[in-house]
């Protein structure tokens, strides 16, 4: 009796080292769905933590201690009081077309909505050109 024969076998997968593009696509879109759930957590009214590791001092002896920590937020509200969102890579604003970089939403309620067609837009490789400029610019 083989066991093997039901089992599915693929090449190995190739190393996001390698592919600086393909890195920072990931950390992009890490970062995207953690600005999601920022949005989210906006519109419902809610604060936004994530878990971080921090080395503290108790009683002499330095401790890792998990704390929860604020995001920051790449969204902000304008002077005329429309929500605007900027993408970042490498923590540096991503100029979508030249000259502008901002997305501006009318209403909180649609942050969210954006910012998943942003995700969508990044799987589909509609930013890979600016995302590829961006790491070279590194």
């Amino acid at each position: 009796m083989t066991y093997l024969k039901d089992l599915t076998l693929v090449a190995k997968e190739a190393s996001l080292k390698n592919n600086p593009l393909a890195k920072a696509k990931a950390k992009l879109l890490t970062n995207l769905n953690t600005q999601l759930q920022a949005a989210q957590a906006m519109v419902n009214g809610e604060t936004f933590t994530v878990p971080k590791m921090k080395t503290v001092e108790e009683n002499g002896q330095k401790t890792r201690k998990e704390v929860q920590a604020l995001v920051r937020k790449w969204y902000w509200r304008d002077s005329e009081g429309n929500v605007r969102f900027a993408v970042r890579v490498s923590n540096k604003v991503l100029e979508v077309q030249k000259g502008k970089t901002d997305f501006v939403v009318g209403d909180d309620k649609e942050l969210p909505n954006l910012v998943e067609q942003l995700i969508n837009a990044v799987k589909a490789g509609e930013f890979d050109a600016q995302i590829k400029s961006r790491v070279e610019a590194k």
